[in-house]
């Protein structure tokens, strides 16, 4: 399990490292025009030390733009040099306009990332019922995120095509599912900041799923 942990202080002493990770947000890229703004992650994060911890980067547009993938790359690779950091995760719903600048970035990115470092991204669930544009792409993960769908909403037992998508799910605890395939790495979002009792609600539940 890996519980994600966004840009609010967190304090995450409290988990099981055997047994949950954290996928935490380092930082936020907003591009719009021809501008580019990097906010990095300015919250604690407080976790035991022998957790397995992956960096996130959230890519946001306002509109078109019109930004090379290098200075995006740069900003990107900052979050890596987080200590302990030892996979990285990309999170942009990437409309189709996106997608060749977004593919673009994912290959120059995992170029210029150290080796030893998985790339991986978050997708959409509608990315990941057919076999399409994810094909190819270099990362070894593609977590499809069942939550926030508004009127267009999907069973977690739905059949996933997209041979990246297998590994891993994406959910949240206010709009909890149960019906999780066993065998799944299954990422947990909270729209508060965790505590204890949250974690172990969660637990709970995890013996619920399939």
């Amino acid at each position: 399990m890996m519980l994600w942990a966004w840009e609010r202080p967190e304090n995450l002493q409290f988990i099981v490292p055997k047994a949950t990770g954290v996928a935490f947000l380092a930082g936020t890229i907003t591009l719009a025009g021809e501008g580019k703004w990097y906010h990095p992650r300015m919250q604690p994060l407080r976790i035991p030390p022998e957790t397995h911890l992956m960096a996130v980067v959230r890519i946001e547009t306002r509109g078109r733009h019109t930004i090379a993938t290098g200075p995006v790359v740069e900003d990107i690779l900052q979050a890596v040099r987080w200590p302990q950091v030892s996979a990285l995760q990309i999170d942009y719903d990437a409309p189709v306009s996106e997608r060749t600048f977004y593919r673009e970035l994912l290959v120059e990115v995992r170029r210029r990332l150290p080796a030893k470092i998985p790339l991986e991204m978050t997708a959409l669930v509608s990315w990941c019922t057919s076999a399409g544009w994810l094909g190819g792409l270099p990362v070894v993960d593609a977590v499809p995120m069942f939550f926030r769908m508004g009127a267009d909403p999907h069973k977690t037992t739905e059949r996933l095509h997209e041979p990246l998508c297998q590994s891993s799910i994406g959910i949240s605890t206010d709009e909890f599912y149960t019906g999780i395939p066993r065998g799944r790495r299954v990422f947990v979002f909270h729209p508060r900041a965790w505590t204890e009792t949250d974690y172990r609600t969660v637990l709970q539940e995890s013996a619920k799923w399939d």
